[in-house]
């Protein structure tokens, strides 16, 4: 520990990170929709100065390989719950993704059970659990209005209007129906290493 922050800590940065690895995000798999972007050079402002936060002690939760006997007390609190290759472990990729507690038997994620594991294959509720994106179902009413027609001298007609709900969604990609996500900011993460 150093100055009181735990290893393996992390916490969102809001200032630029110079990125390490630049790859992609595909722990969801290509099926998903969900896709990291890389800046493009031109879209940066330069006038906002990179940080390089392992000089710190931190560095950003981009998924990247590292040696376990170099980085022992951040593997110490990791093991290989991310993956490992090797003598080699993975740290969390948080890019693009926002955080959630983990429910720990408070009731209060509907679908615990259903997360994905950290590596993306089989089922675990626990740290570094992934969850797919979600719409809950939901049902909107709209104004019908029925014509009639009437038989008689001169010009006739009738109009009721009534409430009438949508049918269900029947969505194949919808992977939910408990929750819908919220509004959000993108931040980096970064994970203490020392």
């Amino acid at each position: 520990m150093l100055n009181g922050v735990p290893i393996g800590t992390v916490c969102p940065f809001a200032g630029r990170i110079h990125p390490v690895t630049g790859e992609k995000n595909n722990i969801f798999g290509s099926s998903s929709g969900c896709s990291s972007q890389n800046a493009q050079p031109g879209t940066l402002n330069p006038d906002i100065p990179l940080l390089y936060p392992e000089a710190l002690g931190w560095m950003l939760c981009d998924g990247r390989y590292l040696d376990k006997d170099v980085y022992s007390e951040l593997f110490a609190v990791l093991g290989t719950l991310y993956g490992s290759n090797n003598n080699m472990f993975r740290i969390p990729d948080y890019r693009g993704l926002f955080m959630r507690g983990v429910d720990a038997g408070s009731g209060v994620d509907p679908e615990a059970a259903q997360r994905i594991s950290p590596e993306g294959n089989g089922t675990s509720s626990g740290i570094g659990s992934l969850q797919w994106d979600a719409l809950q179902e939901h049902q909107h009413n709209y104004d019908a209005v029925d014509l009639a027609a009437t038989a008689g001298s001169g010009n006739a007609g009738a109009q009721t209007s009534f409430r009438k709900p949508t049918s269900s969604p029947n969505s194949p990609a919808l992977v939910s129906a408990y929750e819908t996500r919220p509004k959000n900011i993108a931040v980096n993460y970064i994970i203490k290493y020392r």
